[in-house]
């Protein structure tokens, strides 16, 4: 009879202790089959990152890393980027009017178009360091700040299709630190993340400068989603999905929302390594 590649813990056993103290309250585990897998190292890897219950965003953060590298690559390849003649067109097309804030228009005239050899370099540049950092999970945070960012640009200058789906799928995996499952920050080490590297809640320490970091992340979330309604001239239910400052307004606010569930969960204070404790249990039997 061939040998099972894992053993698990019997009904009624505790391989940890019977009480965790979190502050005032005290968490008593309940028994349970804890699997302990067997095999190679990388094999072991991803069994224990299949257990987690955001295991599924992992694809999802692959396909938005793979985009962001495919547009980077388009333009390289495109003769008309490196004299800027390529951005130069864009702008002429976007700034007839569909610019969402009149601010962000004279931005445009007066730096960015006579910048325009030196921004699409920037913009290259920008979208490989965001799609190897996603797709890797390498300051995965970052990088999601980052496409976030040039997104939100897009959005700014009158394209909000498809910057607005790809903007709330960053916000969602900045969220949960999918980084941190099959990627590189999840093996940094616990005491020296911040909120530039993706990690799981229970292995973050208690950041306090983080927190006022994400707190600003949501007050400018919000105040741009303000700003943008205001800046709305088609609430028609046909009209609103096609006018890009109440989808900005609304892809923003949701974000802002999404960041202030972050802000309210508490900071974790312990953690419990559950994979060393059960291997010197096993060591031990």
């Amino acid at each position: 009879m061939a040998k099972s590649k894992y053993r698990a813990w019997p009904i009624g056993t505790n391989p940890i202790e019977s009480t965790v103290r979190v502050g005032p309250a005290a968490i008593r585990p309940q028994p349970r089959i804890v699997p302990v897998f067997r095999g190679r190292g990388w094999l072991v890897g991803l069994q224990q990152a299949a257990l987690r219950s955001d295991a599924y965003l992992v694809p999802l953060r692959w396909f938005l890393g793979i985009g962001w590298l495919r547009s980077a690559v388009e333009k390289l390849i495109d003769p008309a980027w490196y004299s800027g003649d390529a951005l130069r067109d864009f702008l002429g097309n976007v700034t007839s009017g569909a610019v969402v804030f009149p601010a962000f228009e004279t931005l445009l005239q007066t730096v960015v178009e006579p910048a325009a050899p030196l921004v699409s370099w920037l913009v290259v540049a920008l979208q490989l360091a965001c799609g190897t950092g996603i797709l890797l999970g390498r300051s995965t945070n970052a990088a999601l700040l980052t496409g976030i960012g040039m997104n939100l640009a897009f959005m700014m200058a009158g394209v909000p299709n498809p910057s607005a789906f790809y903007v709330l799928i960053q916000l969602v995996l900045f969220n949960s630190d999918a980084g941190a499952i099959i990627g590189f920050d999840g093996r940094a080490s616990a005491p020296e993340r911040s909120l530039l590297v993706a990690a799981r809640a229970e292995h973050r320490s208690p950041n306090h400068k983080d927190r006022w970091w994400l707190g600003g992340l949501v007050g400018a979330l919000l105040v741009m989603s303000s700003y943008a309604f205001a800046h709305g001239t088609d609430f028609t239910p046909g009209g609103s999905v096609k006018d890009p400052a109440l989808v900005l307004g609304m892809v923003t606010g949701l974000g802002g929302l999404m960041c202030l569930i972050s802000l309210m969960r508490p900071a974790a204070t312990f953690e419990v390594n559950l994979t060393e404790r059960l291997a010197k249990l096993e060591i031990r039997r």
